[in-house]
């Protein structure tokens, strides 16, 4: 199949030299999701790839004219508009101006409005018209979208329950980055040794892993580091002040991602998600992924969309009942210290196979849709 005849393409191009992607709306270029998604299509399928540049201006109306400047521009010679995370609301505009110059829209839904602001933040009411809005917002993300992407299948499944749209919804997987391999156990230790990371967000459940730890009592010495900042960390330093558990927390402020490996290794346990959203039932994090792939012992909360991991990982991955601090306790009494319970050196190579097979279904409805030769796999 020739470019000429991808879906929805306005005026055909010449199907010849690399295929040429714009993607838009790249809040930070050093993100792991987006830095993923456009390493598979340089690499893999030998995409020439330009980050529509973010405006810096003052003032909010002149960054938006900046934005759709860089967008009209780049779009003049690209086969795909990749619209990036945390971008949703700029779907119709990055849909009209695909079409005008005979492109195809990809967007990547891995952050939802609604289920962000809403659903976990809860910044607003589901009833009010904020949140009218953010739900029109995601689904006109959906239905502009020539493919639209997510993380898991059981979001990929939710949205094609609720839209029903004509284009595909495909699950990329997160994966671990290339600093995340496998990591030699710490020498032993009086404590289980865990470590949280992140941003204090309500994905995350940080108040429910204070609980755990409060019931955990004096069954286990547990200590745990938590490191980042985010609005939510001085109420949780307050709940653990008043837990009584100040000697077996420690805070550590936000480091680089890269200096994350170092906190890694010298775990056993690594804590994933337990909010109570929708969204934190059908995720797998960020750190989730990290942790396992240094190969140290993750506990997070049940999900199906952890299915894949599971196979891969075996016992590594421990999995706790939603919504239950004494599940998260139980499971930190029994966690096994990395010295006694070393993961096998290839378990990064068998999470990134299971994230590679993901992102070849990726390539396969590119290639359907008349964009290059097909998936190029190494």
């Amino acid at each position: 199949m020739s470019r000429s005849t991808r879906r929805g393409a306005g005026v055909p191009r010449p199907g010849t030299g690399p295929l040429r992607v714009l993607q838009y709306g790249v809040h930070d270029t050093g993100y792991p999701r987006n830095v993923r998604v456009r390493a598979h299509l340089e690499r893999q399928l030998g995409a020439s790839v330009v980050i529509a540049p973010r405006s810096r201006a003052a003032r909010r109306s002149l960054r938006a004219i900046d934005d759709v400047r860089a967008l009209l521009r780049g779009a003049r010679h690209a086969d795909v508009v990749l619209l990036s995370e945390f971008r949703l609301g700029h779907a119709p505009l990055a849909w009209l101006v695909a079409r005008l110059h005979g492109a195809v829209l990809v967007v990547d839904g891995f952050v939802g409005l609604y289920e962000t602001v809403v659903d976990d933040w809860r910044r607003v009411s589901p009833a009010s018209p904020a949140a009218l809005r953010f739900r029109v917002l995601d689904a006109a993300a959906v239905r502009f979208a020539d493919v639209y992407l997510v993380d898991t299948e059981p979001r990929a499944a939710e949205i094609v329950r609720r839209h029903a749209p004509s284009a595909p919804v495909l699950a990329l997987a997160v994966g671990a980055p290339a600093w995340a391999t496998w990591q030699p156990p710490a020498p032993p230790h009086d404590a289980l040794r865990v470590l949280y990371y992140g941003g204090y967000i309500p994905l995350h459940g940080v108040d429910l892993v204070i609980d755990a730890l409060a019931l955990v009592g004096a069954r286990r010495r547990v200590e745990v580091v938590l490191v980042g900042d985010g609005p939510a960390r001085r109420s949780v330093e307050a709940r653990v002040a008043r837990a009584g558990l100040a000697d077996r927390c420690a805070f550590v402020d936000a480091v680089a991602e890269s200096e994350l490996v170092d906190h890694i290794a010298r775990a056993d346990v690594v804590l994933g998600v337990f909010g109570s959203s929708t969204k934190a039932r059908g995720v797998v994090a960020n750190k989730v992924w990290q942790g396992l792939a240094c190969g140290r012992t993750v506990i997070t909360q049940r999900s199906s969309a952890l299915d894949d991991v599971r196979r891969e990982v075996g016992g590594l991955l421990v999995q706790t009942e939603p919504a239950s601090a004494s599940s998260i306790a139980d499971a930190l009494v029994a966690a096994r210290p990395a010295d006694q319970a070393p993961a096998p050196r290839d378990v990064a190579a068998r999470l990134e196979a299971t994230v590679q097979r993901s992102y070849d279904r990726f390539s396969d409805h590119l290639a359907a849709l008349g964009l290059g030769l097909g998936p190029v796999r190494s």
